[in-house]
């Protein structure tokens, strides 16, 4: 029975090397050590991580960051000349989920048996982003696949950190709002209506915004499951709405008409753009299908839909700049990049430069719209709770006749 073993080797070169190592026994292992080239320094029986079975309720799922890292690693196997079956093997049992080692198991099951690795690649992970497929399939084709790997990988990685600012910037605003309301609700039901009780014998009339904060928590107390059910379904409409992607898209298309929260987005998707073309044409993806393959990562539709009419535009025989430039997609700055990377023959760089550019101005705009959106949350839980505050100590003061 296959057993895995943790080894520390040293290679020709004088670098030590630690990985694992599957066989039969720890003879084999040293076997099959020694005919990679290696000086073996120790071996022993790896450690069994407490793996639980795929499919149960507690199997986390394999993570976008758990794609990356596998990419990464075998990217840097076969920049270091490892061969590439041999690459895949070793990770097979250096995988960080029991998903990705059987995935790369079956990878070097089809590689074996002849298929091309751009094909083994699909088959076995194919829930990876369309344009690494496009980018391994252009480094097996220019024997250059260890660095397409990993310009998949940086762009796998360069997308998860927008999506991550996004939710990072706006996750503590959301908190504050929705506390803020939770706040509110608990001093109308609960709070409000005791005053209520206390104040119902009085016979001199109210101040009215006393009026309206008792009225509306006698409202709240009389019908508390409603309001719990319509918060509640509230609650599950935004989850729905989170996940189906033609909302999103339409809430998206909504979000980006807004002033600074607006420009913020759209900034960062030409920047995505720009990041992936770059990297596709640095790969040797030719311009029609590295174009094709960054519109689809726009999130924006109204932009995508531009970028698509400049596509076909390039395909009748118009430059890029020419093609972005009637659709009025970018900036004249970003016009003036891909322009001048035309005509010097470095559009890759200047595209990398682009997206470095509006990378830069995004995460501006986003501090400048948090700058301005958590205030703004302080200023609506303080008003709500400071105005009910306000509302019950102007009707008891009016009761025992205080002034104030």
């Amino acid at each position: 029975m296959s057993q895995s073993f943790q080894y520390e080797a040293i290679d020709t070169a004088g670098r030590v090397l630690t990985g694992k190592v599957e066989a039969t026994h720890s003879r084999d292992a040293q076997r099959n050590l020694e005919r990679q080239g290696l000086t073996l320094v120790s071996l022993s029986t790896a450690r069994q991580e407490l793996l639980k079975r795929p499919g149960t309720l507690f199997q986390r799922g394999v993570t976008a960051q758990d794609r990356i890292l596998a990419l990464k690693q075998l990217a840097l196997l076969l920049r270091s000349g490892v061969p590439l079956v041999q690459a895949i093997s070793t990770l097979k049992g250096q995988a960080t989920h029991p998903a990705l080692s059987k995935a790369f198991g079956d990878m070097e099951r089809h590689l074996r048996s002849g298929e091309p690795f751009t094909t083994a690649l699909t088959t076995t992970l194919p829930s990876l982003p369309s344009y690494a497929y496009q980018l391994a399939a252009a480094g097996e084709a220019i024997g250059n696949l260890g660095e397409s790997l990993e310009d998949a990988a940086e762009q796998m990685a360069y997308d998860q950190q927008l999506r991550q600012d996004v939710r990072n910037a706006l996750t503590y605003p959301a908190i504050l709002i929705v506390t803020g309301i939770a706040a509110v609700l608990f001093i109308f039901i609960v709070v409000v209506p005791r005053f209520s009780a206390m104040l119902s014998s009085n016979k001199e009339p109210l101040p009215w915004l006393s009026t309206v904060v008792l009225e509306t928590g006698l409202f709240f107390n009389e019908h508390k499951m409603v309001i719990l059910l319509i918060t509640a379904a509230t609650a599950a409409a935004l989850w729905h709405i989170s996940r189906n992607a033609k909302l999103m898209s339409q809430v998206r298309e909504v979000v980006s008409q807004l002033p600074l929260i607006g420009v913020w987005l759209r900034d960062a998707e030409v920047a995505r753009w720009a990041s992936m073309l770059a990297t596709m044409l640095r790969n040797g993806v030719d311009l029609i299908k590295g174009l094709t393959l960054a519109r689809d990562a726009i999130n924006l539709e109204s932009l995508r839909d531009r970028l698509d009419q400049a596509t076909k535009l390039v395909r009748t025989g118009h430059s890029l700049s020419s093609a972005i430039s009637s659709q009025h997609a970018f900036s004249k700055t970003a016009l003036s990049l891909i322009q001048v990377g035309e005509e010097s023959g470095e559009l890759p760089s200047m595209l990398q430069s682009l997206a470095k550019l509006y990378e830069d101005t995004a995460r501006q705009r986003m501090k400048r719209f948090l700058l301005m959106l958590e205030p703004a949350a302080i200023l609506f839980i303080g008003v709500g709770i400071g105005g009910i505050v306000a509302a019950i100590m102007l009707a008891i003061t009016s009761v025992n006749q205080v002034a104030i």
